[in-house]
């Protein structure tokens, strides 16, 4: 079954799945001294070593590439003797079934007695939203049974099982010596934190919340900040980002967003896991996608401060032949007219980026009050660099998703060429609105999808693999829809792939 069931994934899922964002593994490597992972297409597999003895946690597919992988590892398939499964997925336990190649059949398996049910055929296992029955998992190694709660030691290392049902009747995670816990199919890392694992794979979506509910309650009752480490989208230690949206489910019919850049269009491409990068780099952790704009501007400054403005005669050029004429001045220009020159109430500027576009205006609006924000640091310390001595600008560092200030706290909230660099646009324009007072003006300019294929394919690759944000961007009639919903009037106006809006609450 396994070897059947490992040829039907790569052939087919890699087609069904690909440019949804969902699986990204890790790739071989070390997390840190104590944990090394091996990856097998979409799934990763983890070995953890203290004082000489190594335990396996999942067992993968039946993979004609583990061998080979360990050994990147320096790690021998003929020194596992244990092997904790968190489920019976062939994913996770297809190295030892009856027909895979034999590499651990001296193990002994570590699995709940519930889900061994599926292994004995008083069970079957339903995916697809329950309308498909896998066939039966069989294997022939030692098992021990294990109980939700039970705390067994294997030579020096601690081991805590811990049933969260909701993926497979009978999941279990692992916490290990305290400080990891291995998590299998329960949770899925999205741009923006923590899920229950994909909605068409679970026995009941309901379940796998609360299982969710009740792991993290066990972690924060008694004080436990481990690395959690998941089978098929990375690990972290945050445990704010991993239980970010536990009362969620990653919904695996659409394309995931917020979007993540850094998502393997195909899953199934192991092009990049190479035994020289295994042995040579860490692993790293899965962070908001956001978290990678903070730095960004350090190194991109040239483009941001240079480019956009045209300040050199080769970025005139660029501009003008690559850039589809679109003029960032000129951009600046027109959306700072909205405000009255003589304006003195209080504006929000988020992102105010460098502040490179604003800095005249804003310093000749002495009487109002004015807050610039940004997510990256690196450029808030430039807008700081320009801005800083004038008394009626303030500075903070903020995330537009969840902005730090109160309902009805700005007359005007000023964005310009922004939102593309919001992973949650939707919470960005909920939130950009709630800050608002009654009567209050929303000014922003945005890219706009369609206009011009060359600035749509240039903008969105050159500034993504900067880090800058994550198209793709809206069209005119999505954003022209968005803010009609949200605001009394909306004055629109098209400049090549450049909108401008001036709306009113």
């Amino acid at each position: 079954m396994s070897k059947k069931a490992s040829n039907f994934q790569k052939k087919v899922m890699s087609i069904g799945y690909r440019g949804k964002e969902i699986f990204k593994p890790l790739n071989t490597g070390r997390i840190d001294d104590s944990v090394a992972c091996v990856r097998e297409w979409i799934a990763n597999i983890f070995f953890y070593t203290k004082n000489g003895t190594t335990i396996m946690i999942d067992a993968g597919y039946n993979y004609d590439r583990l061998k080979e992988k360990m050994e990147w590892l320096g790690i021998a398939p003929s020194a596992i003797k244990h092997i904790l499964i968190t489920h019976q997925d062939t994913d996770h336990v297809g190295a030892v079934e009856r027909d895979s190649d034999g590499l651990f059949t001296k193990a002994k398996l570590y699995i709940g007695e519930i889900e061994n049910r599926y292994m004995t055929g008083e069970r079957r296992r339903k995916v697809i939203f329950g309308l498909y029955k896998l066939p039966m998992v069989k294997s022939d190694n030692e098992r021990k049974l294990l109980k939700d709660g039970d705390v067994f030691y294997i030579d020096d290392i601690k081991v805590e099982a811990i049933l969260v049902p909701g993926h497979t009747w009978g999941h279990m995670v692992y916490l290990i010596d305290d400080g990891y816990l291995f998590t299998g199919d329960t949770i899925w890392f999205g741009a923006d934190g923590g899920y229950s694992f994909i909605n068409s794979l679970a026995e009941d979506n309901e379940l796998a919340k609360q299982s969710l509910v009740k792991l993290e309650r066990i972690l924060r009752n008694r004080n436990l900040s481990p690395k959690v480490i998941t089978g098929h989208t990375g690990w972290s230690d945050d445990l704010d980002f991993v239980f970010a949206h536990k009362d969620q489910v990653c919904n695996s019919m659409k394309k995931q967003k917020p979007h993540d850049p850094n998502a393997p269009y195909d899953g199934y491409d192991e092009s990049e896991d190479t035994k020289e990068r295994a042995q040579n780099e860490l692993l790293p952790k899965a962070v908001p996608v956001t978290d990678r704009i903070k730095s960004a501007y350090h190194a991109s400054k040239n483009i941001y401060d240079n480019v956009l403005t045209q300040g050199s005669f080769l970025s005139r050029m660029y501009i003008r032949f690559f850039w589809s004429g679109t003029d960032d001045v000129e951009v600046a220009k027109k959306i700072l007219s909205y405000i009255p020159r003589d304006f003195s109430g209080k504006i929000l500027d988020v992102p105010v980026g460098t502040a490179v576009f604003t800095q005249r205006r804003w310093r000749r609006l002495s009487k109002a009050k004015i807050t610039c924000l940004d997510y990256s640091t690196d450029m808030l310390d430039k807008a700081k660099g320009r801005l800083g001595e004038c008394g009626h600008i303030s500075f903070v560092q903020g995330d537009v998703g969840k902005l730090p200030f109160n309902d009805g706290d700005f007359d005007i909230v000023l964005s310009m060429n922004g939102f593309h660099a919001f992973p949650d646009k939707k919470k960005a324009f909920q939130e950009t609105r709630r800050v608002l007072k009654k009567g209050g003006l929303f000014i922003g300019c945005f890219y706009i999808k369609g206009k011009s294929k060359r600035t749509d394919w240039l903008v969105g690759r050159i500034l993504t693999q900067k880090g800058w944000f994550t198209p793709p961007f809206l069209t005119e009639d999505s954003l022209r829809s968005v803010l009609g919903r949200l605001y009394s009037e909306v004055d629109c106006h098209i400049d090549g792939s450049i909108a401008y809006f001036k709306c009113k609450k």
